[in-house]
């Protein structure tokens, strides 16, 4: 009898231990539960706060590309504007061109005044009209103010007309003999003979095509040139 209540007894002391130590792991267990709870809580709130600033600096990436997108369209935009404007032209310093005499062109080297063959000379003559002499001793004037170092030479000129009637072997030797007509008649107006030059040029030097009268007009034409001396082909010794 004594040792079934012995039993009993030891039975009920190893159930009261089991149940207290039962008891101790539970609460072991839930504290290490709570604290991994807490650490995955923290972790998570990490997470999100890194997945914040990813999202902010994702942000500024997109409005940076974006900006940059704008500023590409914007330049290609004036490039393609430059390219359709017209290229501007190069400015081209030109040497200023020297003060003539009224009815003078300037040349290099000098100037030239035309006369029109029918103020100085009749159909198909060489002989000055009377007329002609007062329009070329303005012109020796003008040489001797404005020219009195510079060579004169001077072109006669025709069409292209045919000599018939006049006499002359062609129109060559008829512009030769207008030159010389003009460069004597300087001479008097008092222009050394060793600056003056008498060139004929028949019709191969026209202005103007041949194709009417009027143009023919043009053609016929005496040239006086006032040149310096170092230009000339056969300059003076």
């Amino acid at each position: 009898m004594f040792r079934a209540k012995s039993a009993l007894l030891t039975l009920a002391f190893a159930g009261v231990l089991t149940l207290s130590t039962g008891c101790e792991d539970k609460k072991n267990r839930i504290v290490m539960l709570e604290e991994s709870n807490q650490q995955l809580l923290e972790d998570l709130t990490a997470a999100q706060d890194e997945l914040a600033a990813m999202r902010n600096a994702n942000d500024r990436c997109q409005s940076d590309l974006a900006s940059a997108r704008n500023q590409n369209s914007s330049l290609n935009s004036q490039l393609a504007a430059a390219r359709n404007q017209p290229r501007p032209q190069p400015i081209i310093q030109q040497a200023p061109q020297p003060q003539v005499p009224s009815g003078w062109t300037a040349v290099p080297g000098g100037a030239m005044i035309a006369v029109e063959g029918s103020v100085l000379f009749g159909p198909g003559k060489a002989k000055l009209l009377g007329g002609a002499t007062s329009d070329l001793s303005r012109i020796a004037d003008v040489i001797r103010r404005e020219y009195p170092n510079k060579d004169i030479l001077v072109y006669g000129h025709t069409d292209n007309t045919p000599i018939k009637k006049s006499g002359w072997k062609d129109n060559l030797e008829l512009s030769t003999e207008r030159a010389a007509s003009v460069v004597r008649w300087l001479s008097k107006e008092g222009i050394s003979r060793d600056r003056l030059v008498a060139c004929g040029c028949g019709d191969s030097r026209p202005r103007v095509p041949n194709s009417n009268e009027s143009n023919r007009k043009q053609n016929r034409r005496v040239e006086i040139f006032a040149l310096d001396a170092d230009i000339q082909t056969a300059s003076r010794r």
